[in-house]
């Protein structure tokens, strides 16, 4: 079906009918092909462009997920149009730039880099280790708990059968952060941008319960005998043994906990309305209190921990909430927040400039203005 949209546009451009925008598209993406564009196309060459961009491109041939990599802008959002099935094109004013950066001497790209794996372990007693400065392999053997490091970003515990006394450790990623953790139980966490995790260094009694500020997606050990919880300011979830995502950072209106695999029982504080979510399900706790179940495709909920940007009709304001997390960046809007949906896919290792120009083809308008330690994008009407 993408094929022939993009065949038919192609005709367009041989008859001279395409808009002015649509023309611009078709040469840049020609550009970005490293293949001049003709107005006297013919079939053939139209058939042979097509199977040319679905060879550059062969996740779009093969109907699966892509990647939009910001390397060939042009190409990235080709990508993004089509694979959706569709593809629009709105007129823009040429007095009005797309992007305004307020004095370019001052925008050093590197401020606009990628989050990595850095967090903050805060020990029992309030002792601090940063753990992206700290060397690989153990970091902490005392009392019968030893606590290692790898370099791809995960802490692991270990305890000792005699050890009964539990304390209290938490795991904190900043902006432009993100740390996975093995517990004790054997449970695994991976903790996204600017979020926190507190958990007991050895579970103790009937139950495991772990406190969670922000986002994280979690691989509980079964142990049908001590159930575990995860607590966070307006909700609990209880689960035995499951894989699941909780979106819980304060700026965001939900609560998201998404269902991957086993069964997990949601609790809201406010209302204490409890529901059992299955697989492909995601609960959303309103401010209200009230629990609204969905049936979605699970795997884009955890995109994050695969190192995507996900979108799937998001809002813009969703969006760049995402991106200001993750490369600690501050984002402002100037007047009235635009309605823009968003489809598809950006890799979260393009640097933040890259990844808003992808998102400046949905009209999206800003300033960056990059002062000092201050990295801000002002949305502009």
């Amino acid at each position: 079906m993408e094929k022939e949209r993009i065949k038919e546009l192609l005709h367009k451009y041989k008859k001279g009918l395409c808009t002015d925008a649509e023309k611009a598209w078709i040469e840049s993406l020609y550009e970005a092909l490293a293949n001049p564009p003709s107005s006297d196309l013919t079939d053939e060459m139209i058939q042979a462009d097509l199977a040319e961009v679905y060879q550059r491109i062969p996740a779009l041939s093969k109907n699966k997920s892509f990647t939009l990599w910001p390397r060939i802008v042009a190409a990235a959002i080709f990508l993004l149009f089509v694979s959706i099935g569709f593809y629009f094109f709105k007129e823009k004013d040429p007095s009005q730039p797309l992007v305004q950066i307020v004095d370019k001497s001052k925008i050093n790209p590197n401020d606009f880099a990628p989050g990595t794996n850095k967090a903050l372990l805060t020990l029992a007693d309030g002792s601090q280790i940063a753990l992206d400065n700290a060397p690989d392999q153990k970091i902490l053997d005392k009392g019968g708990i030893k606590i290692t490091k790898n370099e791809d970003g995960l802490i692991t515990y270990q305890i000792n059968p005699g050890v009964r006394e539990s304390k209290s450790n938490t795991l904190s990623t900043p902006k432009g952060g993100q740390y996975q953790v093995i517990l004790s139980d054997g449970t695994k966490v991976w903790l996204n941008a600017a979020s926190s995790l507190r958990y007991p260094t050895v579970f103790t009694g009937n139950e495991r319960k772990v406190i969670l500020n922000g986002e994280a997606y979690f691989e509980v050990a079964k142990n049908e005998k001590q159930p575990f919880k995860v607590v966070t300011d307006r909700q609990e979830l209880l689960v035995l043994g499951t894989h699941f995502n909780i979106n819980s950072y304060e700026d965001e209106p939900d609560v998201k906990t998404t269902l991957l695999e086993g069964s997990v029982k949601v609790s809201a504080f406010q209302t204490k309305q409890t529901i059992l979510l299955k697989p492909g399900e995601q609960a959303a706790l309103k401010r209200s209190g009230k629990l609204k179940v969905a049936q979605i495709n699970a795997e884009n909920a955890i995109a994050w921990k695969s190192g995507l940007f996900q979108f799937q009709g998001s809002g813009i304001q969703e969006a760049l909430r995402q991106m200001a997390r993750w490369y600690d960046i501050t984002i402002e809007f100037e007047g009235a927040v635009p309605d823009i949906q968003l489809w598809g896919e950006v890799h979260r290792k393009a640097n933040a400039l890259e990844a808003l120009e992808i998102l400046s083809y949905f009209d999206l308008k800003y300033k960056i203005l990059a002062t000092g330690n201050t990295k801000k994008i002002i949305v502009i009407q």
